[in-house]
């Protein structure tokens, strides 16, 4: 079992005094995760929830929590930042050729 710390940290050149708390990822972020990858990369949001579904998230989160976390405004709730990790057996001796969708599950 991992142990998961959240911080708070000081926004940096913001107007508004606040801060940010990087907590664990949990499913209910799933939708606002998805909206800020779609706005990292500029695309739709139509495109964004082709490219990032919100259930590939959620599955991330299920099946490896301790490698996912975002980092929330506290004064909005808002999602503002985020991590995403997954686990997967490799032989660094092997070459890796397999395609990604593969790797990932298709997600």
């Amino acid at each position: 079992m991992a142990i998961v710390i959240a911080y708070k940290h000081e926004y940096k050149d913001r107007q508004m005094p606040g801060t940010i708390s990087v907590i664990p990822a949990t499913a209910e972020y799933a939708e606002q995760i998805q909206q800020l990858a779609g706005e990292a990369y500029h695309v739709t949001p139509e495109l964004a929830a082709e490219w990032f579904d919100a259930d590939q998230y959620r599955s991330r989160i299920a099946h490896f929590p301790e490698g996912q976390f975002i980092a929330l405004d506290d004064a909005t709730g808002r999602v503002v930042g985020m991590t995403s990790s997954m686990r997967f057996h490799h032989n660094p001796e092997v070459t890796f050729l397999e395609e990604w969708e593969r790797t990932t599950a298709y997600g």
